[in-house]
């Protein structure tokens, strides 16, 4: 198996290409295309042309060192069970998903624009099967808002991770811009944001980067009229309905920040961070609102992605300089 750019490949095989734009931003759009007799490896909901390549920058979403686990090292006994798979006939439409928060709303659920360039009559979407029900209900409202008709859903096991299909539809990766003007389409031009409310996102009992002193931080937070909030425990719309009217957010590193993408410009936003927590927040960002990344917390255990313990007066030090209650 090789890696390839897509516009290398679509320039060798004559494929078709839309673009989907919601605004004049050079970087808000979404590109279609379809490809057939191609193969799917679900788990990473990346697919595998027919010739054994692999698109580096197209519909892509996991690191390249994921693909480099997962497909490039184990590419001959792939090769040997993509050549047993049964080919499944008819059209489809690449949408995927997880249950991680961050991605299912940044990488995923964008890609159900591309519907609207679709006959959908005859095209059904895959979207894995352990979907959580409440992000199964977020995603019909989408559908209906988008006034879309005929929509068919198959669930997939990614665990099964090898599929073929004689005509796939495949999305590329939305931008977080893409993500930010979709939603923006979808949701905030029907709502009137108002920064109203102090919050304060509880990571709660998580297996990584864990909060110590989570029962300290709230106790803190609570003196400033911040509440708080467990999205775990909510389902989408309400997440959502939380951050359209924030006006001081305080929140740790996790998928959580995806909630940002509906905050009202302008607002303030303190991120508390572990080790290896990536720029996810600050490219959410662009300029929306004001972004402090607070990482004076102590890191502990031996796991990749560290639990912490959040330096209390620093904290609080932060919220009274900057007047963030």
């Amino acid at each position: 198996m090789k890696e390839i750019n897509f516009s290398d490949y679509k320039l060798k095989h004559d494929l078709n290409l839309i673009d989907i734009k919601l605004n004049e931003n050079s970087d808000s759009k979404i590109s279609l295309t379809n490809i057939k007799n191609i193969y799917l490896y679900s788990y990473l909901w990346t697919v595998i042309t027919k010739d054994f390549y692999l698109f580096k920058d197209f519909e892509r979403v996991y690191s390249n060192l994921t693909h480099q686990n997962h497909i490039l090292e184990r590419q001959d006994e792939l090769k040997k069970n993509l050549k047993l798979t049964n080919e499944i006939k008819g059209n489809y439409f690449l949408l995927g998903g997880e249950n991680n928060y961050w991605h299912l709303l940044l990488d995923y659920l964008p890609r159900l624009i591309c519907l609207k360039e679709i006959n959908l009559s005859n095209t059904v979407v895959l979207i894995n099967s352990d979907i959580l029900e409440k992000f199964q209900l977020f995603i019909l409202k989408i559908i209906k808002q988008m006034n879309l008709k005929n929509v068919k859903f198959i669930k997939i096991n990614r665990y099964n991770q090898l599929y073929k299909f004689e005509n796939l539809f495949i999305p590329s990766r939305p931008s977080i811009n893409f993500a930010y003007d979709f939603y923006d389409k979808m949701i905030g031009q029907f709502v009137n944001k108002q920064p109203l409310k102090n919050l304060y996102v509880r990571r709660g009992n998580v297996s990584n980067r864990k909060v110590i002193n989570e029962n300290e931080v709230e106790k803190l937070l609570s003196k400033y009229n911040y509440e708080i909030v467990d999205c775990a425990k909510l389902s989408v719309d309400e997440q959502i309905d939380k951050f359209l009217y924030a006006k001081n957010v305080v929140i740790i590193h996790g998928a959580s920040i995806a909630n940002l993408l509906f905050v009202p410009n302008n607002i303030n936003v303190i991120e508390i961070r572990s080790n290896i927590d990536g720029e996810f927040s600050t490219n959410l960002n662009n300029n929306r609102f004001n972004l402090i990344l607070f990482d004076k917390t102590e890191k502990i255990g031996e796991k990749l992605r560290k639990d912490i313990i959040v330096n209390i007066t620093e904290l609080e030090n932060l919220i009274l300089k900057n007047n963030f209650f």
